[in-house]
């Protein structure tokens, strides 16, 4: 008799397996150097040698590549961007969102107002700065057939 398989372990291994390899390419140096730039005009009261802050940038900003490059599959077959965009716009909105509630508790912490708008762009700048590098780098990843 043979084995059954789960075709549902086997696909999540291989996106487990994917993510590793996404993973390498990724630069944390960037990461921070993209919140610092997002966020510090806002949170000019945290020093760059703490980062309170960046640690759960840095979180937000892998789980947006991720999402992007799960949906890089689509741009290598010609979908334009803002089609692929709209196919991951609730995940997008659902990141977006809590790191907007991340950053208010942050400046609520150090009884910091600031103003609801400016950040909810910081974010959003934030969040689809880090899809979109997902989704070029997995576009990338198709066209040197590394998948």
């Amino acid at each position: 008799m043979g084995q059954v398989v789960s075709f549902i372990s086997e696909k999540q291994k291989k996106q487990v397996i994917l993510e590793k390899k996404l993973l390498r390419e990724l630069s944390l140096e960037k990461i921070i150097r993209t919140a610092e730039d997002c966020f510090s005009p806002l949170f000019y009261f945290v020093p760059k040698q703490t980062d309170i802050l960046y640690d759960g940038c840095i979180d937000f900003a892998i789980e947006a590549y991720l999402l992007g490059a799960q949906f890089g599959k689509f741009g290598f077959y010609g979908e334009p961007i803002q089609k692929a965009r709209g196919r991951s716009e609730k995940e997008e909105t659902q990141l977006l969102f809590e790191l907007y509630d991340y950053a208010v508790s942050w400046s609520d912490a150090f009884n910091l107002t600031i103003a609801s708008e400016p950040l909810l762009h910081a974010c959003e700048h934030f969040i689809h700065s880090w899809w979109k590098e997902g989704f070029s780098q997995r576009i990338k990843r198709f066209k040197l057939r590394l998948q």
